[in-house]
């Protein structure tokens, strides 16, 4: 009897243990390209566009599972890019708890769901909250865990064994606290941006495939961190890395900048 209770554990942890990215990759950015997942993210950009376009910043680092699932189209930021974890239309490929960027540097970093395919969400969390300069925001998007959407993955991960249903159930609550920890303050939360199309959520009881499970799928969090410099601080700038210096790692075109004078 005990011997098929951690059996039956095991199984389940297996069964809902978040697959490697690399390996699932493909798979999710199929899932972003047609149907529900198609729906969602084309919501997901309007959100982005109605709720980021008030920030000011130079760069912008896109930090996501699809990378050529782009949500920074039409904002200003003039210095733009994308940060994946496996080939593809990405600026750079690296490790989520490991970004090959200083620290201090990048004005707005935009999580899309990188918390809940990441093995390690807080850490990943603290990677990404290092990028960001004193003053700037994090943006997080990821799936809502109490939605019918977020419900419908612990029987959907047994029975299709789709990779988008492996993966981490985190309330916005925790999440919030995290940043709070790390001199994050929230400063939008757009609720608005919670829901997809209200006209499907009456066909939920009809047809459980996941399809119509859209009410409330996703949150949006946006938060700035909190570190008062004693004086203005002026965007760091990085030497471009040489393209064979790191292994997988393509060059991110960096800023057209004059060389500073030294002051006498």
């Amino acid at each position: 009897m005990g011997k098929d209770r951690l059996s039956l554990q095991y199984l389940l942890k297996r069964k809902y243990r978040v697959a490697p990215l690399p390996l699932v990759q493909d798979e999710l950015a199929a899932w972003f390209d047609e149907g529900f997942g198609q729906k969602l993210y084309q919501w997901q950009k309007k959100c982005c566009q109605r709720s980021l376009s008030h920030l000011f910043g130079y760069r912008l680092a896109q930090i996501g599972i699809s990378p050529r699932h782009s949500l920074f189209e039409n904002l200003q930021p003039s210095h733009k890019f994308i940060l994946s974890r496996a080939h593809g239309d990405a600026s750079c490929q690296c490790e989520f708890d490991a970004l090959p960027l200083p620290s201090d540097t990048i004005d707005i970093v935009l999580l899309h769901h990188v918390l809940d395919f990441s093995s390690h969400p807080h850490r990943a969390l603290i990677e990404a909250a290092r990028l960001v300069t004193a003053g700037g925001h994090i943006v997080i998007i990821g799936f809502n865990p109490l939605s019918l959407f977020g419900l419908y993955k612990w029987p959907g991960v047994v029975w299709p064994g789709k990779a988008i249903w492996r993966h981490n159930s985190l309330r916005k609550g925790r999440v919030i606290d995290w940043l709070q920890l790390l001199g994050f303050q929230v400063s939008y939360r757009p609720l608005d941006c919670d829901k997809t199309n209200d006209d499907q959520l009456n066909q939920w009881k009809r047809k459980l495939s996941g399809q119509e499970l859209s009410h409330g799928a996703f949150y949006m969090i946006v938060a700035q961190k909190m570190v008062t410099p004693l004086r203005p601080i002026k965007p760091r700038y990085w030497s471009p890395l040489k393209a064979g210096s790191l292994v997988g790692l393509k060059q991110v075109q960096a800023e057209n900048r004059s060389p500073r004078k030294k002051e006498v």
